[in-house]
């Protein structure tokens, strides 16, 4: 593979790295970064090390021209539309009311269950307590 030689020179002394430092980022013999650096054709692997120490995209220092096309990019978040954004709110609203209308509910049953339970055992005192006892 075909590298832009005079690229990574300028990368690597932007960075103020001699060749024996960029060879040693990269996991490559200094001999290597040399030939590399006066010309010489290098492996995918070679290639893709450099990049990595020089935290560059490969198509950086192949020379190959950047993607025109806006979609082989990164991709944007895609924008929220009004419609969703109030459906999670809306869910937890619900499970909410929910939640909230069955433990009031549970609650007075078990106070009306309270109730039944002390007028089995005293019908008597029960009859007595009740709001329309006066009217019979």
């Amino acid at each position: 593979m075909k590298l832009n030689a005079e690229r990574i020179r300028t990368l690597r002394e932007q960075r103020a790295w001699s060749q024996e430092h960029l060879a040693t980022v990269a996991g490559l013999s200094t001999r290597t970064l040399q030939r590399i650096e006066a010309g010489a054709a290098a492996s995918q692997e070679t290639c893709m090390a450099l990049a990595a120490a020089l935290d560059v995209p490969v198509r950086l220092i192949t020379g190959t021209p950047q993607p025109t096309d806006i979609s082989t990019g990164p991709s944007l978040p895609r924008p929220v539309s009004p419609a969703s954004s109030w459906i999670m709110p809306a869910v937890l609203l619900v499970c909410l009311v929910v939640w909230f209308g069955y433990s009031i509910g549970k609650d007075m049953a078990e106070r009306d269950n309270r109730a039944t339970a002390g007028c089995d055992r005293d019908s008597a005192a029960c009859e007595s307590s009740r709001p329309d006892a006066g009217a019979r």
